[in-house]
This record gives structure tokens, C-alpha cells and sequence, in this order.
């Protein structure tokens, strides 16, 4: 049982002593130039990481402890980059970057220049923003981060691009990227590069009701990892391309692999179209499968071997459609199609994949007891039938918002 909800007073206080002498720093300019007693985003960070106000602003001046807050209005969005990356380097705590007015984003974009649009060497959180524009050089054209521990709540990263590895994000070895509630889409890397939307060298990637969606690269269209843990919860991965391996999801010598009410569909590669795994010549890929749905994906199987030891599918009650030669699964896996809808806005704050009520992925799953809701949130309950469903979605055929869906008279 979480201790916090038993003990609701102590985790106060533990909430505000954690955050004691953190600042927030507003932003009250849009733009990237000085403007002599105005704070620019970037001197808003300059303020943060060198716990001082800059000369000639009205920053406040970071903390020192606790870690620091940056709230920008959303009246100001866009704001526009020309000079290098904004880089997160305080070391005295997370740095949180957010829009003034929690669920409405605010764009933070690149217009000129060539270079990241946010770098964190230190701990940051970002949230409610857009990012894009981003032109990365080795790595992370939307986000590059580094040794450390990088956050992403209800953010759009979009449109960015790299030259080797990430387009969208990135995060260096040791690091921990932690994406949540937002949508990774249309970012992409070179001809020669590692994971279009989203890439991580030993580190450890946590997606969770999130959608990695029409991103590119030669490997990995989606999510590239090398030698990591990945953790994916009721999130979506679709709509992805590699022109070699790994349409949604390329994973190398993984350390863990885990799948949970997630949707790996519409990708498209060569080679492991939804997910490819490889291994060393040693060991196997463990990927630990539960409730969730392989399908669709176009060019090769939904999940292909590559390499060194037969790999394992574990967990249960999951959708696969083809599967490669030299992977094991559970007895208990579907070989069905599902009838999945098209990526869309169906509720919530990313789009997924709807089913319709005929669908052999409803009702088919089996228990997982730390889902409360499907990958749209609240409002949208994960047990709804006999079973839960396989998948990100849950259908419900009293869902407000998949009544709008096919108020045109479209039976299901």
C-alpha cells in the first residue's frame, strides 16, 4: 500500500520540506533576445541554474536548495529559440519548466539556428509545453539529456531532428527518461541514425499512458535502447517507420523489457516491424508481456529475433499477430485481429487506438491490479467487462467520447 495515501500529513510535510527555499521564476517576455528589465526563458533558466538574477532582468534569483520552478504565461507562447540550447545545470535540485496554467501548453520551439532546443545535464521536469524545431547534432533534437533524470508530463515533442541519435529525446547512461501523459510524434533521425521519437543508451526509459507516434530513422522509428531497462505502460506505439530494424521499438541487449495494456501497432520496418529485439551471443531478450496488443504493423512480423539466444516472451494475455522464429510466448497469447481503429483522438490527452465492441482484444485480458484506467486517464476505467481488454484501450460502449466517435451512424 502507498505510504503517502496511509499517511497523508507526513507526506506534506515531506512534499514541502523537499521544495523548501526552491524560487519560481517567471518568465514575462516572449522571444530569445535581452530586453533590460524584462526575463526572457533563458535568462529564467540562467537565473535557476546560477541561483542569481542576471544582470539587467527582473528574474528572481534561483535557489540554491530545493530546486526551482519556471512558469511560463501560455499569452506568450510561442516562444521562439535562435541561440543555443536551454540548458538545465542546476545542481541544486530538479528544475521544473512549465506553463503558468496547468494542462495548457505553452510552445517552446527552435526557429534558426542548429542545436537542441532543451539540454539538461541535471535533473529536470518539464510539463504542459510543446517542443520542437529542435535540430540535434549527435542526439536529441527536442530534449537531450544527459547522466541524469529527465521528465516529460503532458508534453507534445514534435518535429524535431537529429543527425545520429533521437530526434525527439534522448537520455545518456545512468540517465532515466520518465514520459507521461504526452506524445512523442512526427521527430526524426538521419539515414544512419538510432531511434527516430525517443532514444536511450544505458539508462532506463518509464512510458507511461503516453503515444510515440509517426516518427523515423533507420533504426528504431519509434524507441531505439541500447542495453536498457524499458518499462511501458497503457501507452500506444504506432504509426512509426525504420527503414532497416525496429519500426516501433529496437531493443539491444535490454537488461529489462517490460510491456504492460500497451498498443504496438500500423509500424513499419524490414525487419521487426513492431518490435525487434536483439541480444548478445550469451543471452536472450526476457520481454515481459501482460495485456498487451501486437498487430498491424507492415513489412516483416510484429516481433522479430535477431541474433544470439532464442528470445522469451513472458507475462500472458497478450495480441500478437506474426511472431519471429526463435521467440517463445504463452499458451495463452491471441492470434486474432483485433479490428483496431485508427490512431485518434478517442479522450484524454494522447490519441489511441480505439476497438469496437466485436473485438476479440475486448474482454480477453487478464488481471493487472495497478491499472485503474485505460491510457486516456481518468474517466476512462481499465475493467469495464467480464475481463479487462488487450491493449491501451479500454472499450466501453458508455464512453461520452466514443459515442462522438461514431455519431455519424458507423456501427462498431
Amino acid at each position: 500500500m502507498n505510504v503517502q495515501l496511509r499517511c497523508p500529513l507526513a507526506a506534506a510535510l515531506a512534499l514541502a520540506l523537499g521544495h523548501a527555499g526552491a524560487a519560481t521564476i517567471n518568465v514575462d517576455i516572449a522571444g530569445d533576445a535581452h530586453v533590460s528589465g524584462r526575463c526572457t526563458l533563458r535568462e529564467a533558466i540562467a537565473a535557476a541554474n546560477t541561483h542569481a538574477t542576471p544582470a539587467d532582468t527582473n528574474c528572481a534569483a534561483g535557489s540554491s536548495s530545493g530546486g526551482n520552478t519556471i512558469a511560463i504565461p501560455p499569452s506568450l507562447s510561442p516562444i521562439e529559440l535562435v541561440g543555443a540550447a536551454l540548458d538545465i545545470a542546476d545542481t541544486g535540485g530538479t528544475t521544473l519548466v512549465h506553463s503558468a496554467v496547468s494542462g495548457t501548453q505553452v510552445a517552446v520551439r527552435r526557429v534558426a539556428g542548429s542545436d537542441s532546443v532543451f539540454s539538461a545535464s541535471q535533473p529536470a521536469t518539464f510539463e504542459d509545453l510543446a517542443i520542437s524545431g529542435g535540430h540535434g547534432g549527435m542526439a536529441g533534437g527536442g530534449v537531450a539529456g544527459g547522466s541524469t533524470t529527465v521528465t516529460l508530463r503532458r508534453c507534445l515533442v514534435h518535429d524535431n531532428v537529429s543527425q545520429y541519435f533521437s530526434g525527439g529525446v534522448t537520455i545518456g547512461q545512468g540517465g532515466t527518461l520518465n514520459v507521461i501523459d504526452s506524445t512523442v510524434s512526427n521527430n526524426q533521425s538521419s539515414e544512419f541514425g538510432n531511434g527516430g521519437g525517443i532514444g536511450v543508451n544505458l539508462a532506463t526509459l518509464t512510458l507511461t499512458g503516453s503515444t510515440v507516434s509517426g516518427n523515423s530513422s533507420s533504426v528504431g522509428g519509434g524507441i531505439f535502447a541500447w542495453s536498457s531497462t524499458l518499462a511501458i505502460h497503457s501507452s500506444t506505439v504506432s504509426g512509426n517507420v525504420a527503414t532497416n530494424q525496429g519500426g516501433g521499438i529496437r531493443v539491444y541487449g535490454s537488461v529489462a523489457f517490460e510491456l504492460v495494456h500497451s498498443t504496438i501497432a500500423a509500424n513499419a520496418a524490414p525487419h521487426g516491424a513492431g518490435v525487434l529485439v536483439y541480444d548478445n551471443p550469451t543471452t536472450g531478450t526476457l520481454v515481459t508481456a501482460r495485456n498487451s496488443l501486437l498487430w498491424g504493423n507492415t513489412g516483416s512480423a510484429d516481433i522479430e529475433h535477431m541474433g544470439g539466444m532464442s528470445d522469451i516472451i513472458g507475462g500472458g494475455y497478450n495480441l500478437i499477430g506474426q511472431i519471429g522464429d526463435l521467440i517463445s510466448y504463452p499458451a495463452n497469447t491471441l492470434r486474432c485481429d483485433p479490428q483496431l481503429r485508427p490512431l485518434a483522438w478517442n479522450g484524454g490527452p494522447t490519441w489511441t487506438h480505439a476497438l469496437p465492441a466485436n473485438s476479440c482484444a475486448v474482454d480477453s485480458g487478464g488481471v493487472v491490479p495497478s491499472a485503474n484506467y485505460d491510457q486516456r486517464g481518468a474517466g476512462h476505467p481499465r475493467w469495464m467487462g467480464t475481463q479487462v481488454d488487450i491493449g491501451a484501450y479500454e472499450y466501453n460502449p458508455n464512453d461520452p467520447d466514443y459515442d462522438r466517435i461514431f455519431a455519424n451512424g458507423f456501427e462498431p
